[in-house]
């Protein structure tokens, strides 16, 4: 049987016990799972520890839960961040979610030359993206959040900054493509691997350029051109089976 899972904060652990304070999370539990006490919780501190818990008491602005296990947390020594170019309406909220699913540890959003003026300056939904993400997180029950961080212009990305860093670009032959794609599988941890993937109507070509120059490697992903969130998920998919299946001992 498959038990609630929730991220809590290190702060909220009380010695044997977990006391939940946040609202959302109280809500879900006892107004939409219809928590109550006796039943098991599972919760993550995003840090280091996962905790079995047994609910002792909870209403509408409070949860008190008895730690009953506690096991170690190990966060992958392959981090794997998407530098997503911002999409329109639904499918960022999409990209978000499906790449919090696959094992992205970050997302940041992209302003370039192609991306909507008004949606990328509307920052106020980066709080709606970070939930979307801890939705998805606690769904799939991955160890630890994944964090969307505050959009970043495509001219301060630094590939040289990562092992490798990757544009799939529809210009790049299939065949070049899986060449760079498969040097995923040959690196040793811990190691960090960066994508970024355009926007609709994709990068401009002097935006390609200066990134290739700086150290990112351009590839093909294949002879059909991908919408941009289904690139972003092919793409991280890709990526996680390499990584895993040269490392069995991964997640």
């Amino acid at each position: 049987m498959s038990h609630p899972y929730f991220f809590t904060g290190p702060d909220q652990v009380k010695g044997s016990r977990i006391v939940l304070s946040d609202r959302g999370d109280i809500m879900h539990l006892a107004g939409v799972l219809r928590c109550k006490p006796g039943d098991i919780v599972h919760f993550s501190d995003d840090e280091k520890s996962g905790y079995r818990t047994r609910t002792v008491y909870i209403d509408k602005n409070k949860g008190l839960f008895d730690i009953e296990e506690k096991y170690s947390l190990e966060k992958s020594m392959f981090e794997k961040i998407l530098f997503q170019c911002v999409l329109k309406k639904n499918a960022m909220k999409f990209v978000i979610q499906k790449a919090a699913e696959i094992g992205a540890d970050r997302i940041i959003p992209v302003i370039s030359s192609r991306v909507v003026p008004d949606i990328a300056d509307r920052s106020a939904r980066l709080e709606r993206w970070q939930k979307i993400s801890d939705e998805a997180s606690k769904q799939c029950r991955r160890d630890f959040r994944c964090l969307v961080t505050k959009p970043v212009n495509i001219e301060n990305i630094d590939p040289a900054s990562f092992d490798l860093f990757y544009i799939p670009h529809e210009e790049i032959s299939h065949s070049r493509g899986n060449i760079l794609i498969l040097r995923a599988a040959s690196l040793k941890a811990p190691a960090s691997i960066g994508v970024l993937v355009g926007p609709e109507g994709g990068l401009s070509g002097d935006e390609v350029s200066r990134l290739k120059a700086k150290g990112a490697l351009i590839t093909g992903l294949g002879k059909n051109i991908l919408r941009a969130e289904t690139a972003s998920i092919y793409f991280l998919s890709v990526l996680d089976f390499l990584v895993k299946s040269k490392n069995k001992n991964l997640k």
